[in-house]
């Protein structure tokens, strides 16, 4: 075994490489192969791009690890930093502002990203990407994911086609392995390997109680007491475990908490019930008001369950997710957002519904690959030799039918997402921005390289799609033949350059490429440019892809189209139109965000429109971006009014605060809570703070957060 092996396992406190390990290493992985490692969920994945990150750096190299998910690049810099930093492996992570170069990552040996994080900084021509040699990515087979799928797959192309960097992909089972590893030009180690035997069954309601059944071992057995999964949650704690139940909603994961309460009285002694109050006083403290959520998660807390999903501020998840690890919390219900995000495992999982409505009519059976991701999360490799997962049916008959689909069926292949003409406008127009393409030609060429021009193998469809998207862009203004000062409306259309037209993007249409945003979004933004209204600009963001949707109740439809009315906008449609329905929902979305600007709690939000605090965050953040977005276009555009209007905004919605308090939110310490109590005592910039007295700023807002306020507004000064 070589040196460097022996000292990664040495840190790992491992012995041996596993199988899947070995079948690496064999393959080529410290000779500078790419490999794609299709295995399941806890079968050693993450050693294998540890070996090859550890190999790079002892050569000089610099690698980078890109993650789907902000919270597993975060639990990826965290693990790392433990186990690495004492090798002296200078490690970076970065998964924010998506318009900057990051030129500061450059000093480091590993850097993780999230892939749009990698994405902006290809398109920013951050001077460290050439010295890459070493690029892992992380869950490739959400490459199949119509929102992450398409950046993957452009980032990952642009990097086999343009550097020498390894390529090292991970990824769950999948039936298509092999395919990803022809277009990447990489050895495929595929294993069944588990490194905790994982023993797969379905539940389903028998004759007296229920019948648990694993069809793989022919071993079955009946439990009984209430429901399913109280039955199942019982036998899991009078056997010293753990049990994570997946459910299809946020509504369900907190209404089944609660469910669990009564068994729970059973185990929890005197000193876990101390420790399990003070996580949930945590809990309310995270928010500076709590919500009825806030309180329901607490109180769940208190009887060792809880819940987790999307809803919950990052605060409380990390809460919950520490107090499972640690075995503090027995229970714990979840949405499938769990699945592809922290590592959480537990000994059994259960899976409630298997069933997903379609276009809201019709309930159908959700992807095999999902409900794989549910069953991996069972088995703890650190104590457990063997996990059981569950899959519910609704009878004898459903259960034959969930056994063939995923105990013994394939999972689903990844197919490319990349034809969405949606991510084919943010893609070309980079590409044209980044000079990665200068023709019509090139841009057909690249895209027959990606994972979609692998699967179609059809010049004429890949060439018909990029022209339709070249004339959308040149319409709109974003690119144009070199050497023409022609405006776009004298251009012939796209479909009629001649495929070695040389394609530049005018400075708008840069812009909008290092803005991450989708070009018919800009388009939109600048349309509504002209409004000089505050709503309007709201309404403008709203209807962009990127922002979330949000469904309009019946209840909801008469004050809503009040509201649109008496805004008198020119853009809106009339209520015959097929898309007054879309924009009523912009307006419902602009009227949430007006309130937040309005300094609403979060409490009020989550009862007025079902919007948790975690949905909201993640609602205003990408407003935020939006914002921003709208006023450096509008720079571009020379129209500095609308751009400081852009700007005003962003920050009011960032905070969370009406006007006045901008001045007061922007120093360090002072939220919209503080920046009130604040403005009511008279004190309404940083120079009232400098010549506030210690003893006034006390009592607003006691003695130790009043001096601290007070020194950053003195630090300010000085700077």
């Amino acid at each position: 075994m070589s040196a460097i092996l022996t000292e990664i396992l040495e840190l790992s406190g491992l012995k041996n490489l596993n199988p899947v390990q070995e079948k690496a290493v064999k393959a080529g992985l410290l000779d500078g192969k790419n490999i794609v490692v299709a295995s399941p969920t806890a079968s050693g994945k993450t050693m294998i791009a540890e070996i090859a990150i550890l190999n790079h750096f002892k050569k000089g190299g610099k690698c980078v690890y890109l993650a789907p998910l902000k919270a597993l690049a975060s639990e990826k810099y965290t693990e790392m930093k433990k186990k690495y930093a004492k090798l002296g492996l200078r490690i970076a992570m970065s998964t924010g502002d998506q318009d900057s170069a990051d030129e500061w990552l450059g000093a480091y040996d590993v850097i993780i990203l999230t892939n749009e994080k990698m994405d902006s900084a290809i398109r920013h021509n951050s001077s460290w990407i050439g010295k890459i040699t070493l690029v892992v990515i992380d869950e490739i087979h959400t490459m199949g994911d119509m929102s992450r799928g398409p950046v993957i797959e452009v980032v990952l192309t642009i990097m086999k086609e343009n550097t020498k960097a390894q390529i090292i992909a991970l990824s769950a089972t999948i039936s298509n392995s092999s395919e990803i590893s022809d277009w990447l030009k990489a050895k495929e180690v595929k294993s069944d390997y588990r490194s905790v035997i994982l023993h797969k069954g379905v539940a389903y309601p028998g004759e007296e109680g229920f019948v648990i059944n694993f069809p793989e071992t022919k071993r079955n057995y009946a439990l009984t007491g209430g429901s399913l999964e109280i039955a199942v949650a019982d036998d899991t704690l009078e056997k010293g475990k753990q049990i994570l139940i997946f459910y299809s909603s946020r509504r369900n994961t907190e209404a089944a908490a609660s469910k669990f309460y009564k068994i729970m009285q059973k185990i929890l002694k005197e000193p876990e019930r101390k420790e399990l109050q003070k996580a949930a006083k945590e809990i309310l403290d995270v928010l500076s008001v709590s919500t009825k959520q806030c309180e329901k998660l607490a109180e769940a807390v208190k009887n060792g369950v809880a819940f987790h999903h999307a809803g919950l501020v990052s605060g409380q998840r990390a809460i919950i997710e520490n107090l499972f690890r640690e075995g503090k919390i027995k229970i714990l219900t979840a949405t499938p957002s769990l699945a592809f995000g922290v590592n959480l495992p537990a000994w059994r999982v259960l899976v409630r519904d298997v069933y997903r409505y379609s276009s809201g009519y019709m309930s159908e059976y959700i992807p095999n690959l999902e409900v794989q991701q549910y069953c991996g999360r069972a088995g703890r490799p650190q104590y457990d030799t063997e996990g059981e997962a569950i899959i519910v049916a609704r009878s004898e008959a459903d259960a034959e039918r969930i056994t063939d689909r995923y105990i013994y069926g394939e999972p689903e292949p990844i197919e490319s997402k990349l034809a969405a003409e949606s991510a084919m406008r943010v893609h070309t127009l980079s590409l044209i921005a980044m000079q990665h393409a200068r023709s019509v030609d090139d841009i057909r060429k690249f895209f027959s390289k990606t994972f979609f021009g692998h699967q179609v193998q059809d010049a004429k469809k890949i060439k018909s799609a990029v022209e339709k998207i070249l004339y959308q862009l040149e319409e709109w203004n974003f690119v144009q033949r070199a050497g023409s000062n022609k405006s776009y409306s004298d251009f012939k259309p796209a479909y009629a350059m001649t495929d070695d037209s040389e394609i530049i993007t005018t400075p708008l249409g840069k812009r909008v490429a290092q803005l991450y945003i989708d070009p018919l979004s800009a388009v939109n933004i600048i349309r509504h440019l002209k409004s000089h209204d505050n709503f309007a600009y709201l309404i403008a963001i709203s209807l962009c892809g990127e922002m979330p949707r949000v469904r309009v109740k019946k209840d909801e439809v008469e004050d809503l189209s009040d509201t649109l009315a008496s805004a008198n906008l020119e853009e809106a449609p009339d209520v015959w139109d097929v898309d007054y329905e879309s924009y009523l929902a912009a307006v419902k979305s602009a009227v949430i965000l007006q309130d937040w600007m309005d300094e609403k709690g979060e409490d009020f939000i989550l009862n007025k429109y079902s919007i948790p605090p975690g949905e909201l965050y993640g609602r205003t953040s990408n407003a935020e971006w939006l914002l921003y977005a709208g006023s450096e276009i509008a720079i571009i555009l020379n129209r500095k009014p609308e751009a400081n209007d852009w700007r005003k905004l962003q920050l009011r919605v960032k905070h969370g605060v009406r006007e006045e308090l901008l001045r007061l939110v922007e120093i360090r310490g002072i939220g919209r809570a503080r920046a009130r109590k604040l403005w009511k005592a008279g004190i309404r910039s940083r120079a009232d703070i400098r010549s506030a007295s210690d003893i006034s700023l006390s009592k607003i807002l006691g003695s130790k957060i009043g001096k601290s306020i007070k020194t950053e507004a003195e630090l300010k000064k000085m700077r």
